[in-house]
């Protein structure tokens, strides 16, 4: 579940704008870096020449469609070229390219700096020593990018660059030097991220927090704790996210305390995080968040309280049933299904005649479970329901009773 959880996490990443990108000046460090990192063996290709010339097309468009096909070819002749286009800060539509193009698909915006830093990403091993070097440009897009790019590489060393990189004077560069910690697997970078989670700039803790909750290390959890506390409520939002992963008893009581945030997100995020605490004391307060102002928290809350395996949640979830909000009844019905109380087979059954049918089919779901003659011809019935699904989930039930 941890792994399916940490892929669904949301990865966060933001830049500022910066002057027109010109492809030979704005830094010379970069260029005498890619001078030194030339190492053009063997015959080079028509194709893979004419993308690298187009690098430094007057079209900011065209230089990120040709990085983008110079990472698909993985082709390692381009590395100088591309090492010196991090630089480039001009937002461009987002070209399918690589990494990126498997992100948010609300987020349709790039720049060629950072569609140079997925193409490098692509080339492995050789791209990890270019892109550390141009972490000590002197120019801040060129520096997030190299970070960026060393994170998807995920490589050892570029754990120490990183590291160093979360002091960096932009606030960018340490933001995307944090996210690129959460990925490379190294203990080393624990305390530089507990560090980065007092950071002056919100986007920089936010991802510290991130980052954090991909450790498998508890030794951040106080750390954590304390940034549920934090001045932004996205920052509490992601520490909530992180300590749901953390296998730690010392999160309960405060997770418990942020059910009662004024902001919805960090509610919900709470809620998530106590659902996969294996820990009693949530009960009472995710019961109480059953009948939050928000629907999406009682939502996620009568999920948290299907995963507790405690009978106190029974009635609760019965007296969601009877939610305003057809998300929050069927949530409760799955919920209920996961009880073994008998309590729980008439409120379901009831629940069959839903005016939704995403709440009768979850009912039926749920009935399946319970071993209770009562159920037998409320389900029946519902396999003449006018909704394919329910009739569906009904008829599995019934055979879900016969093989009981």
């Amino acid at each position: 579940m941890k792994a399916l959880l940490l892929a669904l996490a949301t990865l966060i990443s933001s830049s500022l704008g910066a002057p027109l990108f010109s492809p030979y000046t704005r830094d010379s460090g970069l260029f005498a870096l890619s001078e030194a990192t030339s190492q053009q063996s063997g015959e080079v290709s028509p194709e893979v020449n004419s993308l690298i010339e187009k690098l430094t097309s007057s079209m900011a468009s065209e230089r990120a469609a040709a990085a983008c096909r110079l990472g698909d070819l993985k082709a390692t002749a381009a590395i100088p070229a591309l090492v010196k286009l991090l630089a480039d800060d001009t937002e461009v539509n987002q070209p399918v390219c690589g990494e990126k193009s498997r992100w948010n698909d609300a987020e349709t915006k790039t720049t060629p700096g950072e569609v140079a830093a997925v193409a490098l990403s692509r080339m492995g091993r050789p791209a990890v020593e270019p892109l550390i070097g141009a972490l000590k440009s002197d120019v801040w897009p060129a520096r997030s990018n190299a970070a960026y790019g060393l994170g998807l590489i995920k490589d050892e060393r570029s754990v120490e660059p990183l590291i160093a990189a979360t002091k960096d004077a932009a606030w960018q560069v340490r933001s995307r030097a944090a996210w690129s910690l959460g990925l490379v697997g190294d203990s080393r970078s624990i305390e530089p991220l507990l560090i980065a989670l007092q950071d002056t700039e919100e986007k920089v803790r936010t991802q510290a927090a991130w980052a954090l909750g991909l450790k498998g290390d508890d030794s951040a959890v106080e750390g954590l704790i304390r940034a549920l506390s934090d001045s932004s409520s996205k920052v509490q939002t992601q520490a909530a996210w992180a300590l749901g992963l953390k296998g730690d008893s010392r999160a309960v009581e405060p997770l418990v305390a942020a059910l009662g945030n004024s902001d919805v997100n960090v509610r919900t995020q709470a809620a998530w995080a106590l659902g996969l605490k294996g820990d009693a004391r949530a009960v009472e307060g995710l019961s109480a968040a059953l009948t939050d102002s928000n629907s999406k928290v009682q939502a996620q809350a009568a999920w948290a309280l299907g995963l507790k395996g405690n009978s106190r949640a029974i009635e609760p979830l019965t007296i969601a049933l009877r939610s305003n909000d057809p998300d929050v009844r069927a949530q409760a019905a799955w919920a209920l299904g996961l009880k073994g109380d008998s309590r729980a087979v008439e409120p379901l059954i009831a629940a069959l005649r839903d005016n939704d049918a995403d709440v009768r089919r979850q009912a039926a779901w749920a009935l399946g479970l319970k071993g209770d003659q009562r159920a037998i011809e409320p389900l029946r019935s519902a396999l003449n329901d006018q909704d394919a699904e329910v009739r569906k989930q009904a008829e599995w039930a019934l055979g879900m009773r016969r093989m009981q």
